[in-house]
């Protein structure tokens, strides 16, 4: 489905104007945005809210999510998306593929949007972080799905980080994090908490990231060291 520009930017918009008030949203960086062709933009994934700070801190452009399938069904904000043609959702569980031909077919797509200079937004860790977690604001462990995705397109993942937004939205716990079933606490709300997000400089992964799994692991390792530089530097 091709993105309805006109609706993004009308909804993006208005999310801007709320998180500037509600959340106080800081942003800076964005002078490593591209201006145009393909790039992957690369945040930690602390919360539920996230897609949304990313897209009001990035104007001018659309960007194209990749995104846990069950926000799709999601009431008022599921149909939205499917609208936009912005969200492109794979059947997943915690960062792990529940249907692995659904999932290269989106992520075929989405390399086709790089390959066609569009901007795309992938969280390389795979799955939010909840209010009570064994990790507590550390990142957690990346999949290598971003190195691969931006060396087979030929394009640089542009690294952020994100801070307050873990506590803007209300992810309790999830028995999933304990070893147990994928059951959790969360509230659809937007807490009034205040919200950075800052962009790094671009990070080029080895092209041998398109078909090597090594060299997937070393370069996965590096952008999670970059992200966590760019965390450690916004405190």
């Amino acid at each position: 489905m091709a993105a309805d520009e006109k609706l993004y930017f009308q909804i993006r918009n208005a999310i801007e104007a709320f998180v500037r008030v509600n959340n106080r949203l800081e942003c800076d960086g964005e002078e490593n945005i591209p201006g145009a062709g393909g790039a992957l933009i690369c945040p930690p994934h602390a919360n539920y809210s996230d897609p949304f700070f990313i897209g009001a801190a990035i104007r001018g452009r659309v960007i194209h999510f990749l995104a846990w399938h069950g926000i799709a069904e999601m009431p008022v904000v599921g149909p939205l998306f499917k609208r936009m043609g912005t969200m492109h959702s794979i059947e997943e569980s915690y960062g792990v593929a529940l249907n692995k031909e659904q999932a290269r077919e989106v992520l075929g797509g989405l390399r086709a949007l790089l390959e066609q200079g569009e901007l795309c937004c992938l969280f390389p860790e795979g799955a939010i972080k909840h209010w009570i977690n064994p990790t507590g604001d550390a990142l957690k462990e990346f999949k290598p799905g971003a190195v691969r995705l931006a060396a087979e397109a030929g394009v640089p993942i542009i690294p952020a980080g994100i801070t307050g937004a873990r506590w803007v939205m209300p992810n309790v716990i999830n028995l999933y994090d304990y070893g147990g079933p994928d059951k959790g606490v969360w509230a659809p709300l937007a807490l009034p908490v205040k919200v950075k997000v800052r962009f790094g400089e671009p990070f080029y992964p080895d092209p041998a990231c398109a078909t090597d799994p090594e060299a997937r692991l070393a370069e996965t390792e590096r952008l999670k060291q970059t992200m966590a530089a760019i965390m450690e530097s916004m405190k």
